[in-house]
């Protein structure tokens, strides 16, 4: 007995069970490092903008920036200062003391849908940034 016409079935298969997922994955990848990059170059800001105003609603007021630029909606986002639980961005409260010799430490998370799909995004976590930024012990404060 010949095995005839099985060629267009096990192409169908392959494509469906090994290519399709594979595709999924790695079209994902862009939009994961992108958001991650983003959670990075926000947390740096938010800690340089805190520093230089001395205030921790100027430093979410540059994650908000960062957040909408990149298209997203202010949601997505989370903040939060030295340690303390993030939270939105509507609620800018810090718990580090902006004093000469003080360090203003920012966690910045941004979410990020684990597959991407033209019927929405499926599933999701939160990438998570932090940077630290130095109040200088010379600079004159009000």
């Amino acid at each position: 007995m010949t095995d005839r016409g099985h060629g267009a079935v096990e192409l169908v298969l392959a494509v469906g069970v090994l290519l399709l997922p594979v595709a999924l994955v790695v079209s994902s990848f862009g939009p994961w490092l992108e958001r991650r990059v983003l959670a990075a170059s926000a947390a740096a800001e938010a800690a340089r903008v805190a520093v230089i105003e001395l205030d921790h609603g100027s430093g979410a007021a540059a994650v908000r920036r960062a957040v909408v630029s990149h298209g997203l909606t202010e949601d997505l986002a989370r903040l939060g200062w030295c340690g303390s639980s993030t939270g939105p961005l509507s609620a800018p409260e810090g718990s580090c003391p902006l004093t000469r010799g003080s360090s203003a430490l920012a966690v910045v998370e941004v979410w990020v849908p684990l597959v991407q799909t033209p019927w929405g995004d499926v599933g999701g976590l939160w990438v998570r940034a932090t940077h630290a930024e130095p109040v200088d012990l010379f600079r004159s404060l009000p």
